[in-house]
């Protein structure tokens, strides 16, 4: 069974994606704002949330740790790493 593993950050980016994620059928078992856990299950056994900070997530990505990356354009545009993998939103 293939799996995916989602990074992003705690507080509004994760507050907004939760809503996006709940819609595509993915629900974080674990709440990250009470929980110390990094690596949160879903109630899919493929997928994975990585909760990392707002600045590393694209480096996750580039790295290949996560699968897909939600950051702030803010983020994306410091990041120094290539920008093959940077979808924007319209």
């Amino acid at each position: 069974m293939t799996s995916i593993t989602i990074a992003l950050s705690k507080g509004r980016i994760f507050d907004e994606t939760a809503p996006l994620l709940k819609a595509a059928g993915i629900v974080a078992l674990d709440d990250p704002e009470k929980s110390r856990k990094l690596i949160l299950k879903t109630n899919h056994s493929n997928v994975w949330l990585i909760i990392v900070r707002a600045s590393d997530v694209p480096t996750y990505v580039q790295y290949g740790a996560a699968d897909i990356g939600i950051a702030g354009k803010d983020v994306l545009l410091e990041h120094d790493g290539t920008s093959d993998f940077i979808y924007k939103y319209p």
